[in-house]
């Protein structure tokens, strides 16, 4: 890399971490603004993070079951607790609870949801689902074989995709296989609302009901369909807002501790590293802008307590990583005298493998928190995983652009980088046999090497040998046997 074009990638990636650090928070104190003279409408990113129960509140509705006519009263409604979560999650809100109350209830709480006509519109009105033949007779029913309906693209046009549980891919095989090229009519509370034509038999438990619809339609039926796959018949009987549990106090709270860390951890930075810890401060603002662009973006994002807990505990993660990177970095300007430029390339090349499978442990953890944790452990484990991956991101590709960058404009001080070179002190034991194949370097600089006599010293003696690299800097190794007295 040349100057000049060290100081055109400056200045590019200034301009963008800029401009996208000025589109983060409201700047006309509102929560959009219109997109030049367009139709549009640009949100604020901070504004556009959902936020949790504790934090935003939401509301809850209150289902009854009816559970006539049901063995396994207990399978069925767990079923349909699962089928609600499901339903949640994939609509974005992984913070959103299900819970049995008392014997006969379901309660669902929602965050972010201000009314009553959202919720159930997210929910859909639980229904019964019933696909029947031509002859009206039932053949499928959702509730013991639809597992699931989503929005789907086909052949470039928005479709609905069914899955089917194992009985209901035995059922509906059965059924297409017998009414191909006929109508299989779909049913919800006793009312068709659509009659599909069966094209060929279907054996894997996955459909596809096409037809001319928009992105709206096709989810609006996906909702419905949806909602009929419920275990039990659930009629809504009590709906109302929940308030915030810990409020906007707590958020402020939590926004200013995890300032006052960074600040803390630049400074830290700043002092232990010098201009290294000014890159790696500048590579940990770059890892804040776009964690809260990627905390908007990702649909599985809810912002609540413990999330913060994972985002904050990532921040030190990433400050970790670009430790080990210096540390080594320091190693081998001490140890071996190396040019700066050469001991940075080698100090990210060694730290790599450590950086790796330190955050692959921590990884691993954050998907177990995923898969096994309740809505709360989930969330926490969401802005965990995502904190480490950007960390480990900027930790390995943008801290070393910005010392690559900084390189071109001084690669011999070690006082600006905060390194310490000095000569290896001279031990004293048993004499050992000094290198006498020279010419090379561990870093593959040719080098010029001269051993010379040390005096004798009560302990015994050592031998030194004077290297000099292509900068024509001599440094010293010291040879000494194991065991020998220092």
């Amino acid at each position: 890399m040349t100057k000049k074009k060290a100081i055109v990638i400056a200045v590019i990636l200034a301009l963008i971490v800029i401009t996208l650090a000025l589109f983060i928070f409201p700047l006309n104190g509102q929560e959009s603004f219109q997109i030049g003279k367009s139709n549009y409408d640009f949100y604020w990113i901070a504004g556009s993070i959902k936020l949790g129960l504790d934090l935003e509140g939401g509301m809850y509705v209150v289902y009854s079951m009816d559970t006539e006519g049901i063995d396994d009263v207990d399978a069925a409604v767990t079923s349909t607790i699962s089928n609600l979560e499901s339903l949640l999650t994939s609509r974005g809100y992984t913070e959103a609870t299900v819970t049995r109350q008392g014997t006969d209830k379901i309660r669902v709480e929602v965050p972010s949801v201000t009314d009553t006509e959202s919720l159930l519109n997210l929910l859909g009105e639980p229904a019964e689902l019933e696909f029947r033949d031509e002859s009206g007779n039932v053949l499928i029913e959702g509730g013991k074989h639809l597992e699931d309906a989503n929005v789907t693209l086909y052949n470039g046009s928005y479709a609905i995709s069914l899955k089917f549980n194992d009985a209901g891919t035995a059922a509906f095989a059965t059924a297409t296989s017998n009414n191909v090229g006929k109508t299989l009519a779909i049913y919800i509370n006793g009312e068709e609302i659509m009659a599909p034509t069966v094209n060929a038999a279907i054996t894997d438990g996955q459909a596809v009901i096409t037809g001319n619809y928009t992105q709206a339609q096709a989810n609006d039926i996906a909702v419905r369909l949806r909602a009929g796959t419920f275990a039990v018949k659930l009629t809504p009987e009590e709906s109302s807002t929940i308030s915030a549990t810990l409020g906007d106090g707590a958020l402020q709270a939590s926004i200013l501790a995890g300032v006052i860390g960074l600040a803390l951890v630049i400074v830290f930075m700043v002092i232990m590293y010098r201009c290294l810890g000014m890159l790696a401060s500048f590579a940990l603002i770059i890892y804040s802008i776009l964690m809260i662009y990627l905390l908007a973006i990702i649909p599985w994002v809810q912002l609540t307590l413990p999330s913060i807990a994972g985002i904050i505990l990532s921040i030190g993660m990433a400050v970790d990583a670009n430790v080990i990177i210096f540390e080594r970095i320091r190693d081998e300007r001490r140890m071996f005298g190396k040019p700066i430029a050469t001991c940075v390339q080698i100090g990210f090349k060694k730290a790599l493998t450590a950086i790796i499978d330190s955050n692959i442990t921590t990884i691993i953890g954050s998907i177990a928190l995923i898969i096994f944790g309740s809505s709360s452990i989930q969330g926490f484990g969401i802005t965990l995983l995502i904190g480490i991956l950007l960390s480990m991101f900027t930790a390995i590709f943008v801290t070393r652009l910005l010392c690559n960058i900084a390189l071109q404009f001084n690669d011999h001080s070690d006082k600006l980088y905060g390194l310490k070179f000095k000569l290896d002190e001279i031990v004293t034991g048993e004499s050992d046999v000094a290198e006498e194949n020279a010419g090379i370097s561990e870093d593959g600089v040719s080098e010029s090497v001269e051993t010379v006599s040390v005096a004798q010293s009560e302990q015994g003696a050592a031998t030194v040998v004077k290297r000099k690299n292509k900068n024509n800097v001599i440094y010293t190794r010291v040879k000494y046997k194991r065991g020998g007295k220092k």
